[in-house]
């Protein structure tokens, strides 16, 4: 296997193993659903990355290829809006009763609303623009093969983590009490309820020109 070819497969896996880890939104989404609904319910959350990122790299790589492009004004609005999901998604974690558990009345969070928690999180696009963004073109540089080697090992290892995290959690919630699950759920409610805040400052910072967004042309 060529030398530059087998470093960029290892870089998609560490950065994906990374991205899989890592605290965030849909990492305490997975969470929740899979200590309140069991594993299979964790694991659609799994996939929401793929979901999210597949139109944010098919616009940001071009950006960056062929384009320099101010993105501070578009950033500031997703985070603005993604504080928003998230203090909704906190609020249906803070009203799990353990009698609405007791009888099954806590619903579950829908793909679309998973899906709509990544897609308005800053730090998605911050981290394609910094990070992934340019490897991935780093990688097109040295030939199609390159780039799509490092995406696909990138999103097999981000999925994979999060599919573990998933049974995990699922195959613990069985041996946890009533007030553990119910307490767990709400410290993970205030979890997203600070991303949140963090959000709504990140963009307040764009806004005021304290933080810069710029995609630079490689």
């Amino acid at each position: 296997m060529d030398a530059e070819l087998f470093s960029f497969i290892w870089k998609g896996i560490l950065l994906g193993i990374h991205a899989g880890i890592s605290p965030g939104p849909v990492t305490t989404l997975l969470v929740t659903e899979s200590l309140l609904h069991g594993s299979r319910a964790g694991m659609r959350i799994a996939f929401v990355p793929v979901l999210t990122d597949i139109p944010v790299i098919c616009i940001i790589i071009p950006l960056l290829y062929y384009l320099t492009f101010d993105a501070t004004t578009i950033i500031a609005v997703i985070s603005m809006i993604g504080a928003f999901i998230l203090c909704g998604l906190s609020y249906e974690s803070f009203s799990v009763t353990e009698s609405r558990y007791k009888r099954g009345d806590v619903v579950r969070v829908s793909l679309l609303k998973a899906v709509g928690t990544n897609f308005f999180n800053p730090n998605l696009y911050i981290y394609w623009i910094t990070i992934c963004g340019p490897l991935a073109v780093s990688g097109l540089y040295r030939g199609w093969t390159t780039m799509f080697s490092f995406l696909i090992m990138f999103y097999i290892s981000i999925t994979s983590v999060k599919l573990g995290l998933s049974l995990a959690v699922g195959n613990v919630r069985h041996s946890l009490n009533l007030k553990v699950i119910v307490w767990v759920n709400r410290f993970l409610g205030a979890a997203m309820l600070l991303f949140a805040v963090l959000f709504f400052w990140q963009g307040f910072q764009i806004l005021t020109g304290e933080i810069t967004v710029h995609l630079n042309k490689q």
